[in-house]
């Protein structure tokens, strides 16, 4: 792979979690203070702030919360609070199957909750007495019921033809964006299947897994998909870890990319829409827990500069930062670093797109996460565009000047010596923006 992979501009351009830890912590202090029905109030404000007031009554004793694909009730009456979520409707044809894998569910997969059978409907349901709806316990009851019933809904209307008992909320996504989804999905597979055969081609099966899984990663951060589209990328990631020789492995991320590839542009549609999602199914991200994560990575993208392995430094540093969209509800500071350093480095030589990532990937290690700039809007606003030409026309003015400055940063690159390869970054803007002063005089 000669250059950086292309950067697609996701459906959702804030990836930052609803959820608030101070309201989490006052619903337990409700709890223990014994005001039960108000604790469970700031629990939802805790998971979104505005789902109590949108999907429920005057009295707070009664919601309908949409999840996905999903809806989940809540009833509080009587000293108890309970909680439910219609599932499917059981199909005639292959009825025995699905309900083998519905048993598996109950007692594999679901915790308190489990699913009941009124005649040939299958819903979630789970009940206990207000005194005994502690905010910690209440949470995993509807991570349980939404995850189970979101993901599996989808997966058994397509493996067995189960109807839904239910009308989904969902708002697909506008025609122009879900074509754009479209496109830029069957470009990422054509791009990783060329990278991959490239280094298969030369042996490096550590680099084409890599690439392969970077490509599962990505495209469920730019076109944030739903039902079993997102169910069949989560599967593929799964099996890219599983315990078999990497060339195997590879070849099975591969065949998955050349089946979404030639998807039918109807099928993929049919999964690209915005829901609400009442428990996600990410992690809210911490600054701490991401530089914990980076660690390693940054060690090994240092080594491999400091011998000029500049494709090595960009494909691991690549891969980290799809990896943490992937796991995480990715803080905005966060989110607005990493997405420049992705935009910015797309289609750039590696030598220079590892550059680009590494600066991005140093200013997490070191917490320094502010930026003025909009990474989704940069390259595309008119401001933007006429700082391009402004910078193109003050390279040309300081032309050797600045190849003398590239030659000593990519000398400093290939030292490791990155305080000097920032030292002459910063030396080298600071001239072009003196220079750029200068012609708007």
């Amino acid at each position: 792979m000669k250059i950086a992979p292309a950067y697609t501009v996701p459906v959702l351009r804030s990836t930052e979690s609803t959820t608030r830890m101070e309201t989490y912590e006052q619903s337990i202090e409700r709890y223990n203070e014994g005001r039960q029905l108000e604790a469970f109030h700031l629990l939802l404000d805790h998971l979104n702030p505005e789902f109590r007031t949108r999907y429920g009554n005057a009295d707070g004793t009664e919601f309908h919360i949409p999840h996905g694909s999903i809806l989940v009730n809540i009833l509080i009456r009587d000293g108890r609070i309970e909680f439910s979520a219609d599932f499917l409707e059981i199909p005639a044809k292959g009825r025995v199957a699905m309900l083998r894998q519905v048993a598996d569910l109950n007692l594999n997969r679901l915790m308190l909750p489990r699913f009941r059978k009124e005649g040939d409907r299958l819903r979630m349901e789970y009940a206990c007495a207000l005194s005994q709806s502690h905010p910690h316990k209440l949470y995993y009851v509807l991570r349980n019921i939404c995850h189970v019933g979101d993901r599996y809904d989808d997966e058994f209307c397509t493996k067995f033809g189960a109807a839904r008992c239910y009308e989904p909320r969902i708002r697909p996504y506008p025609a122009e964006e879900a074509e754009r989804i479209f496109g830029a999905v069957q470009a990422t597979c054509r791009e990783t299947l060329e990278a991959t055969r490239e280094y298969e081609a030369e042996r490096k099966y550590g680099y084409a897994w890599n690439v392969v899984d970077t490509a599962f990663y990505k495209i469920a951060y730019f076109a944030h998909p739903q039902g079993q589209l997102m169910n069949d990328l989560e599967k593929a990631v799964d099996d890219m870890d599983r315990e078999l020789p990497t060339a195997e492995l590879v070849a099975k991320g591969k065949a998955f990319l050349e089946r979404l590839a030639s998807m039918p542009r109807e099928q993929m549609l049919r999964d690209l829409y915005y829901v609400d999602t009442l428990v996600s199914t990410k992690q809210r991200s911490s600054l701490g827990n991401v530089q914990e994560n980076f660690k390693e990575v940054y060690q090994e993208a240092t080594e491999a500069i400091q011998v000029n392995n500049f494709e090595r430094s960009a494909v691991r540093i690549l891969y980290k930062f799809y990896e943490m969209y992937f796991y995480n509800d990715v803080q905005d500071d966060l989110n607005a670093v990493v997405a420049r350093a992705l935009e910015r480095s797309a289609g750039k030589p590696m030598e220079e797109a590892s550059g680009i990532l590494y600066e991005a990937l140093g200013n997490i290690m070191d917490g320094d996460l502010d930026t003025d700039d909009d990474p989704t809007e940069l390259l595309s606003s008119e401001a933007g565009q006429e700082a391009v030409r402004q910078a193109q026309e003050a390279a040309s003015a300081l032309a050797g000047e600045v190849a003398d400055m590239q030659t000593r940063m990519q000398e400093a690159m290939a030292r490791g010596d990155m305080a000097e390869y920032m030292r002459l970054a910063t030396e080298f803007q600071q001239k072009m923006m003196e220079q750029v002063m200068k012609q708007n005089r």
